[in-house]
């Protein structure tokens, strides 16, 4: 059984179906997550866990932290927000702490990292990565990424007319003069990128042979797979 939590506040947007994609791949019956569905407070810092392996704090995590403990494997997806993993990502993985105790839940399970973002989605995934492998002991066996090219400035309604979006502060003059309008087709989907509907599948399927205990990571690290929006 392999959970698969993301981030994403968009039910059904790249990251949901990025993730998805991989654990379909992995062959194994998987749940599904979404972050943004639940409740879910910051760590308050107490660290009466220790004996209990259970937070005080009476929200959404109570009803996770005993699935976590029956599982197989782990996909942790995340989106960039200003150059980190976003907000509910952090607070998730804060609240994993009462698992680490004693005896470490997460040690050696395998984990794969799903990041999406309109530009670096490799920066949610590293703190991911990092936050999993050198906090909770996991067997960090890979990542696939999606760098949609779209801002989060395209969704405000201002489109063309504000001066400070990404596209005034970074694209090229004779670029920004020509954009007059926000239309449907810049919003990418990675299905449209072989690249990246490859690299989900692989990550599934890499993930699958480590939970077998059929995998470990090559000394050039390629189990990695990072491919952007080409």
């Amino acid at each position: 059984m392999i959970l698969a939590v993301h981030s994403s506040p968009r039910k059904r947007g790249n990251l949901e179906r990025m993730v998805i994609q991989a654990a379909q791949a992995s062959g194994h019956e998987y749940e599904l997550i979404r972050l943004a569905d639940l409740s879910i407070s910051p760590c308050a810092g107490c660290v009466k866990c220790a004996q209990s392996k259970r937070c005080v704090q009476d929200d959404d995590m109570r009803s996770l932290y005993p699935r976590f403990e029956q599982i197989d494997g782990l996909i942790m997806g995340g989106v960039n927000y200003n150059g980190r993993m976003n907000s509910l990502a952090h607070v998730f993985l804060e609240r994993l702490f009462p698992l680490y105790h004693q005896e470490p839940v997460f040690r050696n399970m395998p984990a794969a990292i799903v990041a999406v973002g309109g530009e670096a989605p490799q920066k949610a995934a590293q703190d991911m990565a990092g936050y999993l492998k050198n906090i909770y002991f996991c067997n960090v066996i890979g990542a696939a990424l999606f760098t949609s090219d779209t801002p989060p400035c395209f969704s405000c309604g201002l489109g063309p007319k504000c001066p400070v979006g990404i596209p005034a502060l970074t694209w090229r003059e004779k670029d920004f003069q020509s954009f007059t309008r926000v239309s449907k087709d810049i919003f990418l989907r990675f299905e449209d990128n072989p690249d990246v509907v490859l690299a989900a599948r692989r990550l599934g399927e890499t993930l699958a042979k480590a939970i077998a205990g059929e995998w470990s990571r090559p000394r050039s690290g390629g189990g990695f797979y990072l491919p952007s929006s080409g």
